[in-house]
C-alpha cells in the first residue's frame, strides 16, 4: 500500500512541474491592465513570444494573484524589472503563477 501511495504522490508531483513553465532574463513592464473584477495583466517592452499577444495574465481570485499585480505595479512605477515569471498556459494565454522582480 505504501508503494501505491508513494507512486501516486510522485506521479502527482511531476505532472504539476511539468505543466509549469518560465520565462528567465529581464523584462521592463510596458503596460498593465485590468478587466473585470477578477482579471489582471501585463505586456513587456521585450515582448512574451510565448504568449499569445505577448500578455501575461494574472488571475485576480486570488491573494497571490493580487500580490503579485502588486508587484507588476511596483515595477512599472518603480522601473524594477521582473526578472523570471513561472507561468501556466492554457492554449496559447499564459497565466502567471509566480514573479520575481529586481
Amino acid at each position: 500500500m505504501k508503494v501505491k501511495t508513494l507512486l501516486t504522490v510522485a506521479l502527482t508531483t511531476f505532472s504539476v512541474f511539468a505543466q509549469a513553465e518560465q520565462i528567465l532574463g529581464s523584462k521592463t513592464v510596458l503596460r498593465t491592465f485590468s478587466e473585470g473584477s477578477a482579471q489582471a495583466g501585463f505586456y513587456t517592452k521585450e515582448g512574451l513570444q510565448e504568449c499569445k499577444w505577448g500578455i501575461m495574465y494574472i488571475d485576480l481570485s486570488t491573494e497571490a494573484g493580487k500580490a503579485m499585480f502588486s508587484q507588476v505595479l511596483t515595477a512599472k512605477t518603480a522601473g524594477f524589472k521582473i526578472v523570471r515569471i513561472d507561468y501556466s498556459k492554457t492554449g496559447a494565454l499564459c497565466t502567471a503563477n509566480g514573479l520575481h522582480i529586481q
